[in-house]
């Protein structure tokens, strides 16, 4: 193999691998939006996944790109989700709190499936 050749598939790897962290991150935000209990820790899921997954998968593709305008677009992208995700979850638990949804309190178990409720 020659320099660019094994240039280019490390560049392979290495951004394959950074963008498969990401979706790890957003994968695991979705699996606590389904499964915590009230809206407060579903946001806070939410908002971990997206803080972290999104410009790891921007900057995955940032490292993939083959042209330095759209490697800019990308960086330029994932700065902007950084900046606006916690902003965005802000505005998101401040229009909870505004309409009276208050979070659970006191110790919280998880319904068994198949479990009759009381």
């Amino acid at each position: 193999m020659d320099a660019p050749a094994l240039l280019t598939a490390a560049r392979a790897i290495i951004g394959g691998a950074i963008a498969a962290g990401g979706i790890c991150a957003l994968a695991a935000g979705a699996i606590g939006v389904l499964r915590f209990p009230d809206v407060y820790t579903r946001l806070h899921a939410a908002h971990a996944g997206q803080f972290i997954g999104a410009p790891l998968v921007l900057l995955g593709l940032l490292v993939l790109s083959p042209h330095i305008d759209v490697a800019v677009r990308l960086l330029l992208l994932a700065g902007l989700v950084v900046v606006m995700a916690p902003v965005m979850t802000h505005v998101v638990a401040s229009a909870a709190h505004a309409a009276g949804l208050a979070p659970i309190t006191g110790k919280y178990t998880a319904p068994r499936p198949g479990a009759r409720r009381p």
